[in-house]
């Protein structure tokens, strides 16, 4: 069975919005929830969450909804720290595929996703179809979608890991699909939040 981990990459300093982006509030919570908890809810078999010790005080008074199917508890969390202020999102990438494989053994035909914290609205639904995507070729590179634009979540086979650790990656994980572009598979989304980042005050106005 193809099991695929999620890594939510959290940890940034947000220094173009000039505050803690991933606690502005969406929807009455906070940024990161937003996404965390429509990961949550989706067919994903585990989360990672790298983030940073301020923000991570901070989400503390929160508690996750209950985002499983039928009532069923949310999969399994893990919270990873990267306090790093010069580290880039490729760093709290990696830190999370070295907390899964502290977690249990990773199989070549299991799959990571990536989802930043700053994608608010993207729909259990988006997530669900991109991770079937994988299931059905777990060697492809999934990349969501919309109207012709490439986003996240982004799902990439375990094999290709010490790839993305590698220098190769140092520039971000857009060079695992430049480098291998014969295995992406894109799977269209219907929410446009799949290819809508938000960094500065002026993005965060325009969410619906």
């Amino acid at each position: 069975m193809t099991r695929i981990f999620a890594i939510i990459p959290a940890a940034g300093q947000s220094r173009r919005m000039g505050t803690a982006k991933q606690l502005l509030d969406v929807g009455g919570r906070p940024m990161l929830l937003s996404v965390l908890e429509s990961l949550a809810a989706s067919e994903v078999d585990g989360i990672v969450l790298v983030t940073n010790s301020s923000v991570a005080q901070q989400l503390a008074g929160y508690s996750l909804s209950n985002t499983g199917k039928l009532g069923l508890p949310m999969p399994p969390l893990v919270l990873g720290t990267n306090d790093d202020p010069n580290s880039e999102m490729i760093d709290s990438v990696r830190m999370g595929i070295a907390e899964w494989r502290k977690q249990g053994s990773i199989g070549e035909h299991d799959g990571f996703l990536v989802c930043p914290a700053d994608q608010p609205g993207i729909a259990k639904s988006d997530f669900d179809a991109c991770l079937a995507a994988f299931r059905a070729s777990p060697d492809r590179i999934v990349i969501a979608t919309h109207a012709g634009r490439r986003g996240h979540p982004l799902i990439f086979p375990a094999a290709l890991a010490d790839f993305v650790r590698s220098p190769a990656c140092d520039t971000g994980l857009n060079a695992l699909p430049r480098i291998h572009p014969e295995l992406i598979l894109l799977q269209p989304c219907d929410s446009p939040a799949v290819v809508r980042d938000i960094d500065t005050p002026e993005d965060y106005g325009k969410l619906p």
